[in-house]
């Protein structure tokens, strides 16, 4: 994808989840937040992270995506920013991200820290959390 193109889809990505955030927004607001995992997004540098960073900020929501049946991990949590994949949760932390999405269990991801200079392992860290 071309570069242009792809700042257009990421935006209009970006556009479509905080319309459809804030129909949700008071209601979750009001139920705490269970942590689940707090790690830097793994193979960032093998997807779109590179170009979708500089478009990145901290407390942006991220959009989750179940991947039961990726050869090479049955627990892999795809992670993405409107039509950008940024990577996955880390094999070490996913069963318990992936067995709640399993059972159809909202698991939400906001961008946690951004260290650029800690390129390419380390500059994205991602808080997951579910409401219950």
């Amino acid at each position: 994808m071309k570069r242009k193109g792809f700042i257009k889809s990421l935006f209009l990505g970006s556009a479509g989840a905080l319309v459809t955030g804030k129909v949700f927004s008071e209601e979750t607001k009001k139920q705490p937040k269970n942590r689940l995992m707090v790690d830097f997004i793994a193979g960032f540098q093998h997807y779109d992270g590179p170009d979708a960073e500089t478009l990145l900020e901290v407390g942006m929501s991220l959009q989750l995506n179940r991947e039961p049946h990726n050869r090479f991990d049955k627990n892999a949590v795809e992670i993405w920013t409107g039509d950008a994949k940024l990577g996955y949760i880390p094999r070490s932390v996913n069963s318990a991200v992936a067995n709640l999405m399993d059972k159809g269990k909202k698991v939400e991801a906001t961008v946690l820290e951004l260290t650029p200079s800690a390129f390419p392992v380390g500059s994205v860290k991602v808080e997951v959390f579910y409401r219950r």
